[in-house]
């Protein structure tokens, strides 16, 4: 019988070397874990770096002022047109009232609403449509409001800006 306790050859040697080499390394489950758990704060940080929300909302509050502005610019041309303030326009000292929000323009039952549809003179190139609140959802209303103090300022505001913002624009028109 022979010895089985022999020395491997040299050729025999390099083949266990090579299969040795070869063989894949397993990944523990810890070592996956904390893979994923690092690319999951990078994901969270980008988010909290981007944040669409934030964006979103600074983006329509924008869009909020721009309106409100054009709106009181309409009126105060109005005004200096016709060398009044538009009777439509509420007296009070508040801007969210039941009364005080802007009809739309066009076929719209503008009761309980402020129906300036006198700014839309078919003459001229004046407002043609009434801006609406980005968010704001109602068949007559445009989500902005309006009121004047009774000695001259204007008030117009969008009580529905987000992110806690107060968006409202005040125009003395004498």
């Amino acid at each position: 019988m022979e010895n089985l306790a022999t020395p491997l050859s040299e050729q025999s040697k390099a083949i266990i070397n090579t299969k040795e080499q070869g063989k894949k390394k397993n990944y523990t489950f810890i070592e996956i874990l904390v893979v994923i758990s690092a690319i999951g704060v990078v994901v969270v940080l980008a988010l909290l770096a981007i944040n669409p929300g934030k964006e979103g909302a600074e983006a329509r509050n924008l869009q909020r002022q721009a309106d409100i502005s054009y709106i009181l610019t309409e009126v105060s041309a109005y005004s200096r047109a016709n060398q009044e303030i538009p009777y439509e326009i509420p007296v009070t000292y508040e801007c969210v009232v039941l009364g005080n929000e802007i009809c739309k323009i066009g076929p719209y039952d503008c009761e309980d609403l402020v129906n300036l549809s006198i700014l839309n003179d078919p003459d001229s190139e004046n407002v043609t449509q009434m801006p609406t609140d980005p968010l704001y959802i109602s068949v007559n209303g445009t989500g902005y409001y309006i009121f004047q103090d009774g000695e001259g300022g204007v008030t117009v505001c969008a009580p529905y800006a987000e992110r806690n913002k107060e968006i409202s624009f005040t125009k003395y028109l004498y």
